[in-house]
């Protein structure tokens, strides 16, 4: 296997045909019929749902530790999110997998928690299940229409701070590390530029604080410069 290089050709073209893929398709279904839409809305509950199960497999049952394969990381909520935006249609669940599936998919697909690169199934899996879940916030604002305001960025953070007491306490009775809660993670990502554990966790939060603002900047602007 050859390791990550994020700089490395077949990662950025990876990149190119995963940012493609969440801005294209949406936009190519928007004038299609409910039907298809409809059925594509499926198509990607069921892809999330795949990974979850291989995510289940690969990360815990594999390797001895089924701990370890819950759906558990910041990535694994903004799954379940779109998934219950898609079924239900409540805007929160759009709001938290806005912010969040853009934050952590994004870093995800960017900068992937793998050792190896293409052709690695963990890094191949990786990629799809992360571009799956800003798909489906795409297809959310392509399709239904849905769009993030100021007051959500707070709530947004909220939440995330609920699900990081609740995940700080599950690695506490499971021995887990999720949201790299214990230690940071492997291969090249943001955390290597933060201080060493545990005070990483504190760059994390003052990290996600700035970067939901500043997804939700493009919103800001265009909504000032409509007066």
């Amino acid at each position: 296997m050859v390791e990550l290089d994020v700089l490395g050709l077949s990662h950025i073209l990876t990149v190119i045909l995963s940012i493609s893929s969440i801005i294209l398709i949406p936009k190519y279904l928007k004038d299609t019929s409910f039907k298809v839409k409809n059925s594509f809305k499926y198509l990607i509950i069921f892809l999330l749902l795949i990974n979850q199960i291989m995510d289940f497999y690969r990360e815990g049952i594999a390797i001895g530790r089924w701990q370890e394969g819950l759906p558990l990381h910041l990535c694994d909520f903004s799954t379940m999110a779109i998934i219950l935006y898609f079924l239900t249609k409540k805007r929160d669940f759009f709001v938290f997998a806005f912010f969040f599936g853009i934050a952590g998919g994004g870093m995800s697909i960017l900068t992937p928690d793998t050792v190896y690169g293409f052709p690695y199934i963990g890094y191949i899996q990786s990629q799809i299940g992360h571009t799956m879940i800003l798909m489906g916030v795409t297809y959310a604002m392509i399709i239904d229409k849905q769009r993030p305001y100021l007051i959500d960025v707070p709530k947004a953070l909220f939440y995330a701070s609920v699900l990081l007491l609740f995940t700080y306490f599950m690695n506490y009775i499971l021995g887990t590390n999720y949201w790299f809660l214990a230690e940071k993670p492997i291969g090249d990502n943001i955390t290597s530029f933060m201080r060493p554990e545990p005070f990483h966790i504190i760059d994390l939060y003052i990290a996600a604080i700035v970067i939901c603002y500043a997804i939700y900047l493009p919103y800001y602007l265009r909504d000032r410069s409509r007066g």
